[in-house]
């Protein structure tokens, strides 16, 4: 029965899937540590934290946390065409990332779960993103997506 267990469960954490990987990555043949590991790199440009990374061309990829009630990243810069990647992970707090102009949400998640969503920004504009859950909108977990 175990070692059953140990091949439905390789990571032993209780759940059918590969460890790093959400059923959402599985579908889209995707997981979150390939997404990661493919940013060259990423930081924090300045004290707004707005956040340009440097990866495959037209294909930026953001890694970024939430706590109650912000986000680690408060900007984002991409052009219009790029498939963006968003890798969210939340470090206290249920919460989730939005962006409604593009349909783009990640799945609601607990401390310490990855979560990633992709879309392709197919117009110009300053859009905000935000976490759906409850009033966390309202109360600030907001940011900019800015797409030139």
């Amino acid at each position: 029965m175990k070692a059953e267990m140990m091949a439905n469960d390789p990571d032993g954490d209780g759940d059918d899937h590969m460890m790093g990987t959400s059923t959402d990555d599985m579908m889209m043949g995707t997981s979150s540590m390939a997404t990661s590991s493919s940013a060259t790199s990423t930081g924090m440009m300045d004290d707004k934290k707005t956040e340009e990374v440097a990866s495959a061309p037209g294909a930026p990829v953001f890694t970024m946390t939430g706590k109650n009630f912000e986000f680690s990243t408060k900007e984002m810069k991409v052009k219009k065409g790029d498939k963006v990647t968003v890798i969210f992970e939340s470090s206290s707090g249920f919460h989730d990332w939005v962006v409604d102009e593009f349909k783009a949400a990640t799945k609601q998640v607990n401390p310490g779960t990855k979560t990633s969503v992709t879309f392709v920004a197919d117009k110009t504009g300053t859009f905000e993103y935000y976490c759906s859950v409850g009033k966390h909108r309202q109360s600030g977990m907001v940011g900019k997506l800015i797409v030139e």
